[in-house]
């Protein structure tokens, strides 16, 4: 019998999560919105990627979280993670 390791999760204090959640956005319906995958929502939230977005992804993000771009914090960074 193999026993299997359970994968620990890290989490991060992430500013799109936080936002993403306080409009109740699941990050399928985010990644939609934004015509990105999942996954780069996900890595994203994580702190495995920095978040990129084109004017077009960053306006479509502004739209679903209901904020202007001057409301956006200066860095979508999370700045630490959480153990």
């Amino acid at each position: 019998m193999v026993k299997r390791k359970k994968r620990q999760l890290t989490e991060t204090n992430s500013p799109i999560k936080k936002m993403r959640e306080a409009v109740n956005l699941s990050q399928e319906e985010l990644a939609r919105l934004m015509d990105i995958s999942v996954s780069t929502v996900s890595r994203w939230e994580r702190g495995l990627a920095e978040p990129t977005m084109t004017v077009a992804q960053m306006k479509a993000f502004c739209r679903a979280i209901g904020k202007t771009l001057e409301e956006l914090p200066n860095s979508l960074l999370a700045p630490e993670k959480l153990e």
